[in-house]
């Protein structure tokens, strides 16, 4: 969802597109700040250190420089495409400095921060929970709950202090770890970003479902108009009839009424349950109630 919204928006005339800043692994196609751990917790008493990051990824510096850097660790025909990449995305940034959006899932705390010291913008992408728990399991990592033992972030949520604990040192099966994290990011922006008037909730049903209202109150929040640009974006992306992130399946290219249902037809009954027993507590504030939950010709 982070890359569809991002994407989209970015399409627009008034935007460039500053991808995942705080990605702890990028590849020499973007800049990234490299954070030690995964959802890297910049509040208000490190929040210099990624402003000041974002300035100069911002600002494209001497880009035949940081072209030629790249270049030198290229050690792949892909890697070569990576750094071409990179050109393409910074060579924009440099002849037309204009603002970006910040694309990326792994600033989901620090978006906090990046709202209450600068004002910014925030754009909440959100899946049902099952949804992301499907493509959770489908992708076959499992996540490492050490990334959030970060005291600030522990401090910010004490109710799920305890808990990350223990998910660090023993780790459950993956559709557990997929509804804990799914609780742990949302309830976190449940309490802190929902509230702000700076906040967009964007989930994906919504886009699916009411596309043109959706994308209309999305720009009318981010002040951008709607160029002949996204109108062709929306039309390649939101009507395509790629139904999987399989193969060579692109991110966002994909018949989304078939992505939207794809958990309804994978999770188990056992897993549905499990996964909500696990977020049901905050989903209602993201927009997913009752009804989202029922699978049609079970009994309710």
């Amino acid at each position: 969802m982070t890359t569809l919204a991002g994407r989209l928006l970015a399409a627009a005339d008034e935007f460039h597109l500053l991808h995942e800043p705080t990605n702890p692994q990028p590849t020499l196609s973007y800049d990234s700040i490299q954070p030690q751990r995964w959802y890297e917790y910049y509040d208000a008493a490190r929040y210099s250190e990624l402003r000041r990051f974002l300035e100069q990824a911002l600002a494209a510096g001497d880009l035949t420089e940081q072209i030629a850097t790249r270049a030198s660790g290229a050690r792949s025909p892909r890697d070569a495409m990576r750094v071409l990449r990179y050109a393409q995305r910074k060579l924009p940034m440099r002849l037309a400095p204009r603002p970006a959006i910040l694309k990326d899932p792994f600033m989901a705390f620090s978006a906090r921060t990046l709202q209450a010291e600068d004002g910014l913008k925030v754009v909440l992408t959100v899946r049902h929970p099952c949804a992301f728990a499907e493509s959770f399991v489908r992708a076959g990592r499992a996540f490492d709950f050490n990334n959030l033992m970060q005291p600030a972030l522990l401090e910010a949520l004490p109710g799920e202090a305890g808990t990350i604990s223990e998910l660090a040192n023993a780790p459950p099966p993956l559709t557990e770890q997929a509804a804990h994290l799914w609780r742990i990011v949302y309830g976190f922006a449940a309490q802190f970003l929902l509230p702000d008037p700076h906040t967009f909730l964007l989930s994906q049903d919504r886009l699916v479902s009411q596309t043109r209202d959706t994308v209309d109150a999305l720009f009318a929040f981010a002040g951008a108009r709607q160029s002949a640009s996204v109108k062709t974006f929306l039309a390649k992306n939101l009507q395509s009839a790629g139904t999987d992130f399989s193969g060579s399946a692109s991110y966002i290219r994909r018949d989304s009424e078939a992505v939207l249902d794809k958990w309804r037809m994978r999770l188990s009954a056992a897993d549905r349950d499990l996964v909500r027993e696990l977020t049901g507590g905050i989903t209602a504030q993201l927009g997913y109630r009752e009804a989202s939950w029922h699978i049609a010709g079970e009994p309710r």
